[in-house]
């Protein structure tokens, strides 16, 4: 892992793997975080090779006043569409859809809103295929209420989404949501990721330990990797299926998955699992 600065504006690429294509996000806000914006390179790296594709996770962050916000990103694209690396990147929060132009990831027909409900719902399912309640923390918007109701579950409405009963529980709303603590209050079988890392380390020991399947987020999300729903459903059905069931609970299974992908064309494997401390 390492940061790529910019010197046209105030900026950063973290890129997890030298040497090779990258996808990831852009964000821009008055201060974006390396640590964060590793975090998250990290993850897109294991969603990437789950999915067998061999390429490096990034993530790109512009620190930029709201009234500098247009000059900082337009800057950020000139720049980086000189590199001589294949970098494709999507906007993420306080940047524009289209704004990115040259090193803009292609657009795929169905919207990543859609994507990452299809295969979030997917994974849950899979886990616990009789599922009949679904409760969400509204990360994923309506998009996802749609696709698990079209699925036949009922979406319980509860002012306390973390700590309400029901079969499969939605939450992405910020990076380690759910530690611990919270881990021990979970009232679901599964606890599915709309968002990235919203399990710490010890949130997933303490669901295994409980029995509730926590699964992984850098495959429960990576519909809009896919761009297709057929496809995203079917890959996040695959994978999920593959670890639901090891000893070790289904997020280090995934990883071991990553892990053993990588391990064919890397000389070193990322020190490291996506995981929330």
């Amino acid at each position: 892992m390492f940061i790529r600065k910019l010197t046209s504006t105030d900026a950063f690429v973290a890129i997890d793997l030298a040497d090779v294509a990258g996808t990831g996000v852009v964000r821009c806000a008055p201060k974006i975080l390396q640590g964060g914006a590793k975090d998250l390179a990290r993850s897109t790296t294991y969603a990437l090779a789950v999915l067998e594709r061999r390429e490096t996770g990034i993530s790109a962050g512009i620190n930029a006043a709201p009234d500098g916000r247009d000059t900082a990103v337009a800057a950020f694209v000139a720049e980086v569409a000189g590199w001589d690396v294949d970098y494709r990147l999507v906007a993420a929060k306080g940047v524009d859809t289209g704004s990115l132009e040259a090193i803009e990831s292609a657009a795929a027909t169905v919207p990543d809103a859609v994507l990452l409900a299809v295969g979030a719902v997917a994974a849950g399912l899979t886990a616990c295929p009789d599922a009949g309640t679904a409760v969400v923390d509204g990360s994923a918007g309506p998009e996802l209420t749609a696709e698990l109701t079209a699925r036949g579950l009922v979406v319980i409405d509860a002012e306390q989404p973390l700590t309400a009963e029901a079969d499969l529980l939605f939450v992405g709303s910020k990076v380690g949501a759910i530690d611990h603590e919270v881990a021990d209050q979970l009232r679901v079988r599964a606890v599915v990721p709309t968002g990235p890392l919203p399990l710490t380390t010890r949130a997933v020991a303490h669901c295994r330990r409980s029995g509730v399947l926590a699964l992984p987020d850098f495959v429960t999300t990576a519909g809009p990797l896919i761009g297709d729903a057929d496809a995203s459903r079917d890959a996040v059905t695959d994978v999920i299926s593959s670890v639901v069931g090891h000893a070790d609970g289904p997020v280090l299974a995934a990883c071991e998955r990553a892990e053993a992908f990588l391990a064919g064309w890397q000389t070193e494997l990322p020190f490291g699992r996506p995981m929330a401390v």
